[in-house]
């Protein structure tokens, strides 16, 4: 049996296929614009590293555990191809460094994974605008308190902390977000 292309694509509900195709053309849209020109000046990734540091620090602060301090800097990481320079801010809890937010734990990949979603999907424009704020605010929220107990586990619980960092925080949020997004599907269209 010979499968013309075609017509598998006619298969596929036309909802279904403006949402795949809007998915990658954001893509490689973001992609080509972060990569050549806004993560090479840091026009996203600084100032957002500087916020999540600066406030996960305040929220430590007020916790009143402490006296926390945050020291914003510049990491170059060796990588495949090269070298990779950026923002980072170091979380001091009486003078032991405790946690180092690079522009990879801002939480800024997470917040275009989520705007690109509502994009793709159908919906009223004052209901999505409505959702991405919401969303974004609450992915920046929840990323200064992971910060937060990311240093709280490191100073209490430290055997905790690489399970913490890469599988519960991570399913946390992940799960978060698809929350919001199911939220969303359920009446965009309304």
């Amino acid at each position: 049996m010979i499968i013309n292309s075609s017509s598998l694509m006619l298969q596929i509900p036309r909802m279904a296929r403006s949402f795949f195709l809007k998915g990658i053309l954001i893509f490689i849209g973001w992609k080509l614009l972060y990569l050549l020109w806004l993560m090479p000046k840091g026009i996203l990734d600084t100032p957002l590293t500087h916020l999540v540091g600066s406030a996960t620090v305040a929220t430590l602060n007020l916790s009143g555990g402490g006296h926390f301090t945050g020291v914003q800097g510049v990491e170059t990481q060796q990588l495949d191809g090269g070298k990779e320079t950026g923002s980072v801010v170091d979380v001091y809890y009486n003078g032991q460094n405790t946690l180092r937010i690079a522009n990879a734990c801002n939480g800024l990949e997470l917040m275009v994974l989520y705007a690109a979603f509502l994009f793709c999907y159908p919906g009223r424009p004052a209901r999505r605008w409505g959702f991405l704020a919401a969303g974004i605010g609450l992915i920046l929220l929840m990323n200064i308190l992971r910060c937060a107990l990311l240093v709280w586990i490191f100073l209490r619980y430290r055997a905790y902390l690489d399970f913490s960092h890469h599988f519960a925080f991570t399913l946390l949020i992940y799960g978060v977000i698809f929350l919001l997004w199911w939220r969303y599907t359920r009446r965009a269209a309304v």
